[in-house]
Formats: structure tokens, sequence, C-alpha cells
């Protein structure tokens, strides 16, 4: 027998022990059913609208604040001449922000003071808050998440920055003194009252612990943390981007947004783009609705989307899905600041996001002469395939890997992945269907080519060859398979196993086998 067969009998017999093992494991620990996401209820989620009058009265949108308005203004001379004849007849707005020429004004003053007089335009001040906890969600489902249960430093590894002579904005509820932030320079604004570390800031205290302070991926950042959340997680719109203005001009390289809202304002659509424009990273939670859409401002194209994945790399199951998500990062069970010198274990997409904001620190502030979007490059080049092949609505662009950060310039790095296998969840019971093999090259070198084995249920395995892959590209094979119906008991298993030509230089053996195990469930 050649070299090569002993190889691969070798491989097969591996291939049937561990899948057998692994499916005795699933058995006994079934994965949860999937999870569909679901569409917002129409009217449930207005957009971008105007103010409408009826019969004098003010008629407001849900999830906009009555009593009031924004008013914008399309250019400085008329902008300058509204805000002169408002200060002339002892008006004094709400809020404005020069850089947008907008003004937040209560109905009153609106009446006494008619902006479309001087050119101005009427918009909705909306609702903005924390994403909210899971709901209609199947508690078994949520439990068989596993937590991470460590500092955002444990589980990344020490990075090439620490964060010095970055500073990170932090756009939440504010901070509480704790002892994780002792050696944190911190600028605190407060837009909402009540201070910055008053009741209810356990939010913005979590999400700040992650990126910055003892136990922070970069612990050395400086902090911006502007408080437009209320001890109820609940702001708005016109203080959302009020802070984001404030952010930029007080010279911040990320800002971090674990916050959104389901109406896309003209307002918050101008911020972000002020931020853009200049240079400004802005990082964003998907959302944990199970929605089929993302809130804003992750919406914004050019804000980057973050979803979560527990400890094993599985989508968290509550995250909003969408093909706009950019990132995929731990947020399940992560310890993190509480108030005093207390930790909680923080979960959601507002813990997955700051995973995202606190990398690209510690990237600027290894290389600060690097543009925020050469560093977005070597991020997104460094990521593990998840999902379907390229980007999906579930993962994104893939789940960020910090060891191969850390590695990406030691040369001659190899290291084959059984990245993903990969199963439409709508699949019906009774139909045939294909099932993705997906191989990735997480190494530095590339690969001139890798055995793929794939065995479905007890039958011999399938055989391929995948060619040469370039580091960080990914490849899929198809197998198919025929779904079960939906008796008892009843599952397909698909396990796999992949090995470079050169199987001793794989230098990561753990991520070469991979199993999953697939019910239907009735709809």
């Amino acid at each position: 027998m050649s070299a090569r067969s002993i190889q691969t009998f070798i491989a097969c017999c591996l291939l049937a022990i561990i899948a057998g093992y692994l499916f005795t494991r699933m058995q006994s620990e079934p994965a949860p059913d999937p999870v569909s996401v679901r569409y917002p209820q129409p009217g449930e989620y207005p957009g971008d609208v105007r103010v409408s009058m009826a019969e004098g009265a003010m008629q407001y949108p849900r999830g906009a604040m009555p009593g009031e308005v924004i008013v914008y203004f399309q250019n400085p001379e008329d902008y300058a001449a509204y805000v002169a004849a408002l200060l002339k007849e002892g008006i004094a707005p709400l809020g404005r922000i020069d850089e947008l020429l907008s003004l937040r004004l209560d109905e009153a003053s609106l009446i006494r003071l008619p902006p479309s007089e001087y050119g101005g335009d009427l918009g909705y001040n909306f609702y903005v808050q924390q994403p909210l906890p899971p709901v209609d969600l199947d508690p078994a489902a949520l439990e068989s998440l596993r937590a991470y249960g460590q500092y955002a430093a444990e589980i990344t590894g020490d990075l090439e920055g620490d964060g010095s002579g970055v500073m990170v904005a932090i756009l939440d509820s504010g901070i509480s003194a704790n002892a994780l932030f002792d050696d944190v320079y911190i600028v605190h604004v407060d837009l909402v009252g009540g201070g910055v570390d008053g009741p209810g800031a356990e939010h913005g205290s979590a999400v700040a612990s992650i990126i910055a302070g003892d136990g922070g991926i970069a612990p050395n950042a400086e902090l911006f943390v502007v408080r437009v959340l209320d001890d109820q997680g609940i702001g708005h719109s016109f203080h959302t981007a009020e802070g984001i203005i404030q952010a930029v001009d007080q010279g911040v390289q990320v800002i971090n947004l674990s916050l959104g809202m389901y109406q896309d304002t003209s307002l918050l659509r101008h911020a972000v783009r002020y931020a853009a424009e200049r240079g400004v990273a802005l990082v964003a939670s998907a959302g944990n609705e199970a929605y089929a859409e993302l809130p804003y401002p992750a919406a914004y194209e050019s804000v980057l989307t973050v979803t979560a994945v527990d400890a094993q790399g599985r989508q968290a199951i509550f995250p909003n899905q969408s093909m706009s998500i950019d990132f995929a990062a731990p947020g399940v069970g992560i310890v993190a600041a509480l108030d005093e010198d207390a930790t909680q274990l923080f979960s959601g997409t507002s813990a997955a996001a700051p995973f995202v904001s606190g990398t690209l620190a510690a990237m600027i502030s290894a290389a600060p002469e690097r543009s925020i979007s050469d560093h977005l490059t070597i991020l997104r080049q460094h990521l593990n395939e998840a999902g379907a092949l390229g980007v999906d609505p579930v993962y994104g662009a893939g789940v960020l890997d910090w060891e191969r950060l850390r590695l990406r310039n030691q040369p001659g790095r190899a290291d084959v992945a059984l990245a993903e296998i990969h199963l439409e969840l709508d699949a019906q019971p009774g139909t045939t269907v294909p099932v993705e093999v997906i191989v990735q090259n997480r190494g530095t070198k590339w690969l001139s080519s890798s055995s793929l084995e794939v065995m479905v249920d007890d039958n011999d395995p399938v055989s391929f060859v995948i060619e040469s892959l370039q580091p960080g590209q990914s490849s899929a094979r198809k197998v198919y398979v025929q779904v079960p119906g939906l008796t008892i008991d009843t599952s397909v298993r698909v396990a796999a196993s992949v090995m470079p030509d050169e199987a001793d230089s794989d230098v990561k053996l753990e991520n070469n086998l991979k199993a999953i195990q697939f019910s239907p469930i009735a709809r």
C-alpha cells in the first residue's frame, strides 16, 4: 500500500471514530432547534417621515417623542437667521447641533415661530434604546448557549497594541466607578441629566470594560463617555447625533454604539456621515430582537455592524440577521464591569460590538500611521468563515480570530481548518438538499492541496481534493442528504475532516474535524 493510501486510510478511520464520538455527544447534548428571524409588523416601526398636522394638532407616529420636533436647514444662512429669530422672540431651543444645522424644538415654539418661513424642514425625534433582552425565544435554546465566563482580554489574548494614544467614544448609559477603570483616562459628558455615573450606568460600564481598563482589549485606551441613555436605557436620536458630533470634535478614532432604533432619520444619518467623512470608525450592535433587519445606526452602510456568538462559536440565536452584518464576536457570558467593584456576566450584541471597537483601538495604537480603512482590511482578512460560504446574514463576513490576527506576520504557518458544515435551517422534511462543507486556509502560507473526507450518517466517506488555497481563502464542496421526517428522534448526521498534503505541517489539528446533527422542525 502506498504512503498516500495509508494516509487516506488512517484519515478515514479517524473520521469514523471522531464522528461516532461527536454523534454520541450530540445525542446526549442535542443542539437547540433553530430560531427563525421575524420581520417587524407593518407600522410597528415607521421610517423617516416628516411631521404632519391635522386640524392644528401635531401627529406623532409610534416611537416618536411627543411634544417636540427636529428642525433641519439646508444652508448656514437660513439656520443663522432662524436662530436669531428665536433669540429675538426669547425662545430657547431644547437643543442645537450647529455642525448639522439642526435644532430640537418643543411644539409650542414651533407654532409660535414656524421654521418653514426660514426654509426649515421638520422631522421627528425618535426614541433610542439599548438592545432589548431576547424575547419570544425558547428558554431551552437560550440555555444551550455556552458562556465565555472570561474577561475580554482573556478571550482575545495580548494584541500588538494596547490602545495607548487612542480615544474611544462610548455612547451609552454612562459609566460607574469601578476598580477596572482605575488607570483609565476618562472624559465624561452627560446629555440626559442624572450624572454620567448615575442609576442605569451598568450597561455602559460593561461596554467600557470590554474596550479598556484592567481586563479590556485595549487597556490603555482613553475613553470619551457620552451618556445618551437614561436609567431605563432609553434616549433619543437627537442626543445620539449630538454625542456623535461631540465625540468626533473631541478627536476620537472609534465610536461604540451599543444602542439602536428602527427608524431612519436625516439627523442621525448626517451625524454618521459627519463621523465617517472624518475617518472615525463607528461600531454598532446588530440588536437582539431576532428580526430579519437591523436597527439604526447599525443599518447605515458606513457603520460596522457586529453580531454575537457564544463560546462554541455558534451564533447566539437572538441577534438580528442581515447581509449587512460585518463581524461576529463574543457576546455570551462576558465578565464585565457592573458598579463599584462588582462584575457581571454580560450578554448580547451590546457585548459583541465593543470587541470590535477595542480591537480597532489596539490595532490603531500599534500602527497609527495606517488609516482606519487599512486596519479594517487587515481585520477582515483574518476572519474565520462561519455559516454559508462568504458573507451571510447570520455571521456576516465571519468571526473574529485574534490568534490569526496576532500571528499574521509569522511566515510559513500552515493551518487548514474544517470551517463549517452548512445546511439551510428551512430544509423541508423528505426533501434532498445540499450541504456545504467549507474548508478555510487559516495559516500564512499557500496550501497546494488538501484532502477532504465527508461522511453522512453511517455511509462510506466521500473524498474530495481541495486545490490550492491562499491565506484566508475558503472553498466549499457539496454533498446531498435526505432530510428526515418529523418523527421523534430522527436526524441526519454529517461529519468531515480535512488534511493538507503535508499533514505533519498543520499547526492546529484540532480545527480539522467537525460534525453536525440536523433535525427538522415543524413550521
